[in-house]
């Protein structure tokens, strides 16, 4: 029988079945990874809400 184990998201290294990431490095690597996708979902929300207030702005002639 084979023991449970994970692959590590950031090196890809076999982890603890209970663990997403084998090391402190990795770890630290994969919240600036996530860190820096929710800041560029922000950042694309607020472009879009900028262009659909110039849209309105133009369209309507504020």
């Amino acid at each position: 029988m084979e023991e449970e184990h994970r692959h590590c998201k950031v090196c890809g290294k076999v982890c603890d079945a209970d663990e997403e990431v084998c090391s402190k490095s990795c770890a630290a690597k994969r919240e600036e990874r996530l860190r820096s996708g929710r800041n560029l979902k922000w950042m694309l929300y607020g472009g879009m809400a900028v262009l659909l207030l110039l849209f309105f702005a133009t369209a309507f002639h504020i």
